[in-house]
């Protein structure tokens, strides 16, 4: 069965996640990827309790921003996971929302040096030495770990534009793109990170590619399957870097308005902006045949691992995640 992740947004009780991430693992998934969206569950103490409760799955809190997380905190955190989860705890660094980013006191500025000097102090730090750098968000006068994890912890980054997308290239074991992007747009993103890892001559075949892909599956429920779709491309539009994502659909949307509409939490406003032929466009929506059909575009578009996006209540999620099982299957 073809490799594929599951996605966490947080919006669920911790519990709730750690019960869908077992039932993901039973049902083969490889990889459970635990975003971290501010105001809702935190990604790293969901990850802990993911990790207690299950056996095979690698677990990847998804994208810790520079600008919210101090390095030596975060550094302990994770390789405090990987002692209980030995190979199987991974990370993904990203900028983060910036909206939410501006909610919570920050501004994102010079974001490639930020997600740089963070990656490097972060394994800096997991080498046991002391760590003296003069980050863009942060500042380490000797800071040092008294352990360390047993494995290199892969790094992934999140990227969304071209200078990012080449420094996962650059400097990462994998990068993770986000939810809500055209087959055309991940290709594109996949071949700018490819010329990144070649101008430093890196292979990129070396490179996990995995993209989140907003999944919801519908088999006698259609309407009510692509209402779910446009609610959360609705969410996921609120970021202004996914602007040349939806510039280049030639489809009719006013990301101003969707943003200014969840800004004030007026999440049926901003759903109302999404139009019917983003589902098509932007998810993969429909029965098994069709999810397969739509996945396999991704494939060839040079993703190594897609991340599941499910939403709706309990039943909706099992229901996506036992059709995802069907559609490996035939990919």
């Amino acid at each position: 069965m073809t490799r594929f992740g599951i996605s966490f947004d947080g919006f669920a009780p911790v519990q709730e996640a750690v019960a869908m991430a077992q039932r993901a693992e039973a049902a083969g998934a490889a990889s459970i990827w635990i975003s971290d969206h501010v105001g809702y569950r935190e990604t790293i103490v969901t990850a802990t309790a993911i990790a207690a409760k299950t056996e095979k799955v690698r677990i990847i809190p998804t994208a810790l921003s520079p600008y919210l997380r101090h390095p030596t905190p975060t550094a302990m955190a994770l390789a405090s996971i990987a002692e209980m989860a030995p190979k199987r705890l991974e990370v993904a660094i990203g900028i983060g929302n910036p909206l939410f980013l501006k909610e919570s006191g920050q501004e994102v500025v010079k974001p490639v040096a930020a997600i740089r000097d963070y990656v490097a102090a972060l394994k800096a730090l997991w080498a046991e030495t002391a760590v003296y750098l003069q980050g863009s968000t942060f500042a380490l006068a000797g800071a040092k770990l008294a352990f360390a994890p047993d494995y290199p912890i892969p790094v992934y980054l999140a990227p969304m534009k071209e200078q990012m997308l080449k420094l996962s290239g650059a400097i990462a074991d994998g990068l993770v793109l986000s939810a809500g992007l055209t087959v055309n747009h991940v290709k594109k993103s996949i071949e700018v990170a490819t010329t990144g890892a070649l101008d430093k001559q890196r292979n990129p075949a070396s490179m996990n590619r995995a993209a989140y892909i907003i999944f919801i599956f519908a088999e006698g429920a259609e309407a009510d399957a692509r209402l779910r779709a446009r609610q959360k491309l609705a969410f996921l539009l609120r970021n202004k870097f996914l602007d040349d994502n939806v510039k280049a659909s030639g489809l009719p949307i006013d990301q101003a308005r969707i943003i200014d509409a969840i800004s004030r939490r007026d999440f049926d406003a901003a759903t109302a902006l999404i139009p019917e032929d983003a589902v098509d466009a932007f998810t993969v929506t429909g029965n098994v045949e069709t999810c397969a059909k739509r996945l396999r575009e991704y494939f060839d578009a040079g993703v190594t691992e897609p991340v599941l996006v499910t939403t709706g209540d309990i039943a909706d999620r099992n229901r996506s995640l036992a059709a995802a099982q069907r559609v490996m299957r035939l990919l």
